[in-house]
């Protein structure tokens, strides 16, 4: 009976934990399909499956082929040795115990199923893309310098091989190990003598001789192919000074590799031998001259000729292959393509050159981020449950201007919601979405120190036809963590209107519908039974998941890597999010590893474009010759559309990723060095610029910023960082040698440009105008005496703005009270030029104290649709004023009643199933007082905070 139930038990656990992985799956079946992308459910489901299957049943062969040949042993030894040594100590009047051969089969089976399924289940997880991408494997078109393979070899096949050679090699060496021990613990195995290369050392059954001799054999066949993998692996060596083959491993590494595969060719050869012939050595003396040879060929040797040969002279032995590194690292992060110009930067700047730049001082961004956020949250915030995660800045042509623009989303966060009003009603339908976003100019400043805005309040109002929003709610955001059910009987709070609040229904593409089948896949998937007991649910409502727009594209393509910040357009009257997604590497022969995402090698391949409304999600193939993209497209085809698809208001908004821009710039501090003996010796090595943060020293952030560069007749939105020489702490250097731009509109997009400035001049970097700005007597003073009367001081990031050949500094300042709830305002300008630097209350005001010429900026575009009116919403019924407190508590307290009598009705069911009604009837009273007492809680506080 006992055996039974336990038996039952397990049943149960495991149809239980089927069910669960079925209801996860089905609900992603349902999500990817909603979205149009079920292949990409589909593909590597069924790949995982077919790989776990093949490799589980290779691995099965040898376990059980290896066990089921042990079998005799295994039963001879429990049945006969093991119970002569347990009889002396077993009671005599029992038993003892006896192991039958159909037992023994038995777990023979359940412990090789066990171990090789277990293991191809970790493969088929991990490995599934590498099986995928070496069957649509792209070629790069350019081989390698050591070996001349194409590149694609090195991504696409070496780790599927790798991948097969670690599924087996590894399971096949314990199997190994275990089975000699196994045999020697049995006597199966006799070692005379340690010295096994003697003739008479080691005795072995014939049986198990053969039986070692099949998996010897293939250990060696799997070793002798590891050793031709590692040949080329040697390109990705870290011994020596090169990242990459260095003299030491194409002299000593390579040879060696080469000499330990003829041994184990040897040893596959005496392995083969050994099951024909009785002469166990051919098994015992490859073994031991191969892990003999390891150690000494592939660790010693190298070491030795390193030290000894490469060290002494090692400029003139690594030289190729310094250059192998330098040109392979250039290609792998797209530092090849950059074009590079000199900039002579010791150009006077007049009164008609600074006219003549009026396209680039139009758009200086005076308004800093980072206390720009604090006074969007102040001004714009409108309740204390709206948020700004970030602000993104964009440029937009505005009334015929070319405009940058700063723009945040106003998005819902639930945390910042009252503690009491967080109940699953409003949490799960009620509070779904945000609600319009903030605008401003970068450069444009009220009297008060406050940004101009282009788009604010809710609902959104502009002056602007370029930001009307004809739909401002954000269901799909950075903040949007958690599901929700919407069209549901309970209409969705919009926005807060006067002493009401304005309704919607949601009316977007996306969404599964809550069937009968998928509200109870759903409930076990959630592990709740809401989705039936919550009445507001109807045969229209849908469940929106995977909200948080990171987690969304994550999880559709996982293979992609995703810029850390995504952001927000207004395109034609809708919201959408723009995510920069790359194609990355990290098995790109000679090519150095970047620390933050341990790659080497990255290509922006693909633009994400989610809707904030909706959460439709496009792919779009902008390097489209990208070999990565390439093979994925092959695996997934119509999953990444073409540029050409996109709309071209769309594509205005295309920026080039700072995540990318980042990695670059910190790749080019060595490898904008092309001569190797100057890259051995870091002659000319250069660091990321630094700026004052709170009086510490760090390095500039790439910044964007509309401007005219060298050459070019139209003011345009690039991405730049300036550069220093290297620094040690004997001797540090702040001075500018370089600046890098990229290029981001139209035809120009990808474009990177890098302006050297010539050895022999010096030019103040960030830095020192930052030391420079502490220590003028007129500037120190008044920051101090500000700092003194209650007031924080706020300096913004210093920007760098190439002018005419020479260089132009720009730093706001902002005031803050220390008092909480202060809102930053922007009180003054430092400009600096040259030797000179200014201070001012305006950034026209700076520039005639340096040039003595009063420029006239442009101020905000003129408005071309009514004086700030709302943006016109989708319908009239959106903004539906909110339900009459009175009845929605009737409505309420309806819902509860419902649900009291469809749990009495579910126990009475339960009842007659069970025909038991004992234990119940007891707890019958208090179960039904606390439903009770729950619901009517529940209600109060839903009537109570509907309203947040």
């Amino acid at each position: 009976m006992r055996r039974t139930a336990r038996f039952l038990l397990v049943l149960l656990g495991i149809g239980l934990s089927l069910l669960i992985t079925l209801s996860g799956l089905f609900e992603d079946y349902l999500w990817y399909s909603d979205l149009g992308y079920s292949q990409l459910f589909w593909t590597p489901l069924i790949s995982k499956g077919l790989i776990q299957i093949v490799n589980g049943t290779i691995l099965f062969t040898f376990i059980a082929g290896t066990l089921f040949s042990i079998r005799h042993a295994i039963l001879t030894f429990v049945n006969e040795r093991l119970r002569k040594r347990l009889r002396l100590v077993h009671e005599m009047d029992r038993p003892l115990y006896h192991l039958s051969q159909r037992k023994m089969t038995i777990w023979l089976i359940i412990v090789s199923v066990l171990i090789s399924f277990g293991v191809s289940f970790v493969t088929g997880f991990t490995g599934w893309l590498e099986v995928l991408t070496f069957l649509n494997s792209t070629p790069f078109g350019q081989g390698d310098p050591i070996f001349f393979k194409d590149l694609g070899f090195y991504v696409f096949q070496l780790p599927f091989f790798y991948t097969i050679y670690n599924a087996f090699f590894g399971p096949l060496f314990l199997l190994t190990f275990f089975t000699v021990l196994f045999y020697s613990f049995t006597g199966v195995i006799h070692f005379q003598s340690f010295l096994i290369w003697r003739k008479e050392a080691v005795e072995i059954n014939p049986a198990a001789r053969r039986h070692l001799a099949i998996l010897i054999t293939v250990l060696f066949l799997f070793k002798g192919f590891g050793c031709y993998f590692d040949t080329f692996r040697l390109l990705y060596s870290q011994h020596g000074l090169v990242l990459g083959s260095g003299y030491a491993d194409i002299h000593a590494a390579l040879p060696a590799l080469k000499a330990l595969m003829i041994l184990c060719a040897l040893g596959f050869i005496g392995g083969g031998l050994s099951f024909f012939k009785n002469e166990v050595r051919l098994l015992t003396l490859p073994i031991l001259t191969i892990f003999i040879s390891i150690p000494l060929l592939s660790g010693l040797w190298p070491m030795v000729l390193q030290s000894m040969v490469v060290i002494p002279n090692e400029l003139e032995k690594e030289i190729p292959y310094i250059q192998n590194e330098i040109a392979l690292t250039r290609f792998a992060y797209g530092l090849d393509q950059i074009m590079e110009e000199n900039y002579q930067a010791n150009q006077p700047l007049t009164s008609e050159t600074i006219q003549k730049e009026l396209p680039t001082l139009n758009n200086v961004r005076l308004n800093d981020p980072h206390p720009m956020l604090q006074t969007y949250t102040q001004k714009q915030g409108i309740r204390p449950y709206y948020k700004f995660h970030d602000i993104d800045i964009d440029r937009y042509r505005v009334n015929g201007e070319y405009r940058q623009v700063m723009l945040a989303p106003r998005e819902f966060s639930y945390q910042d919601l009252e503690r009491t009003a967080q109940t699953f009603v409003n949490l799960r339908f009620k509070y779904t979405h945000g609600f319009g976003v903030v605008a401003s100019f970068a450069n444009a400043v009220t009297p008060e120190g406050l940004p101009a805005f282009a788009i604010k309040d809710v609902p959104p109002a502009t002056d602007y036809q370029e930001f009307q929003l004809s739909q401002p709610r954000i269901y799909f955001g950075e903040l949007t963590h958690d599901w929700v059910v919407v069209n549901t009987d309970l209409k969705e709070f919009d926005y807060p209107a006067g002493g009401s609040n304005a309704e919607t229904r949601y009316g977007g593409k996306s969404g599964i519908q809550l069937t009968p089948f998928n509200r109870l896949m759903l409930s076990i998937k959630h592990g709740t039974l809401r989705f039936y007991l919550a009445n507001e649910i109807n045969s229209q409502s849908r469940i929106l998941l995977h909200r948080n727009i990171m987690d969304r594209v994550e999880k559709l393509v996982p293979f992609l890597q995703y810029d850390d910040d995504p952001y927000l357009v207004v395109d034609e009257g809708r919201l959408k999010w723009i995510i920069d997604a790359y194609t990355v590497s990290d098995t790109f022969p000679y090519s150095s590893m970047t620390p933050e995402r341990e790659i080497n090698y990255i290509r922006n391949s693909v633009k994400v474009v989610v809707d904030a409304y909706d959460g439709t999600v496009e792919f779009f193939a902008v390097d489209a010759k990208d070999p990565i993209l390439q093979t994925y497209r092959k695996i997934f085809p119509g999953v990444f559309k073409d540029l050409s698809a996109m709309s071209d208001t769309l594509k205005s908004h295309l920026r080039y990723p700072e995540t990318l821009f980042t990695i670059q710039s910190t790749m080019l501090k060595n490898f904008h060095m092309t001569d190797p003996t100057v890259f051995y010796n870091k002659e000319d090595a250069w660091d990321i610029a630094k700026e004052l943060f709170a009086s510490e020293p760090q390095n500039i952030a790439p910044y964007y910023s509309v401007m005219q560069l060298p050459g070019s007749d139209h003011p345009e939105l690039i991405l730049m960082i300036p550069f220093t020489p290297s620094s040690s702490s004997s001797n540090i250097r702040n001075n500018m040698v370089a600046w890098l731009a990229a290029r981001m509109d139209g035809e120009y997009y990808g474009e990177l440009r890098l302006y050297k400035i010539p050895k022999n001049s010096e030019v103040d970097g960030p830095l020192q105008v930052e030391l420079r700005i502490d220590q003028d007597p007129e500037i120190s003073k008044q920051l101090a005496l500000w700092g003194q009367r209650g007031s924080s001081v706020i300096r913004g990031n210093l920007l760098v703005l190439p002018i005419a050949n020479s260089f132009l500094y720009v730093e706001p300042i902002y005031l803050q009270s220390e008092k909480g709830g202060s809102t930053p305002e922007m009180k003054r300008v430092v400009v600096a030029y040259g030797d000179k630097i200014v201070m001012s209350e305006t950034f026209e005001e700076a520039l005639a104290q340096l040039f003595g010429v009063r420029l006239k900026l442009s101020p905000p575009p003129q408005a071309n649709v009514s004086a700030f009116a709302p943006a016109s919403l989708d319908s009239e019924e959106d903004q539906e004023p909110t339900i009459d407190a009175e009845d929605e508590t009737q409505a309420l307290l309806k819902q509860i009643e419902q649900i009291r009598e469809m749990l009495n009705q579910l126990e009475l069911q339960f009842k007659k199933i069970t025909g038991d009604s004992s234990g119940l009837g007891d707890n019958k009273d208090s179960d039904s007082d606390y439903d009770k007492s729950d619901s009517e809680d529940s209600a109060d506080l839903e009537n109570q905070k509907t309203k947040p």
